[in-house]
């Protein structure tokens, strides 16, 4: 049976291919992210230089960058799942 101590321990294992599955997910993608955007917002089009700013920022972050940054966060991750889920 999974518990939150072997879903961290899945999150650390699959934290070394978060940067490629995210860069993957984000490459070439800033009109899906203007468009539902504006969809969210209840806008006809979102500001041109908050697309770019966006499109600005993915491609500033490599794929190691961001395995990086989450690698080591399973506290991290398990406390915030507790924390959306407690009543």
């Amino acid at each position: 049976m999974a518990t939150l101590e072997t879903a961290k321990k899945s999150y650390e294992r699959a934290s070394k291919y978060m940067g490629a599955n995210w860069k993957k997910g984000v490459t070439d993608k800033a009109d899906v992210y203007a468009k539902e955007m504006a969809s969210f917002l209840g806008l006809p089009r979102i500001n041109p230089a908050r697309k770019e700013k966006w499109s600005s920022g993915v491609a500033d972050v490599t794929a190691e960058d961001f395995s990086k940054a989450v690698r080591g966060k399973a506290d991290k991750w398990a406390r915030r799942l507790r924390e959306a889920f407690a009543p």
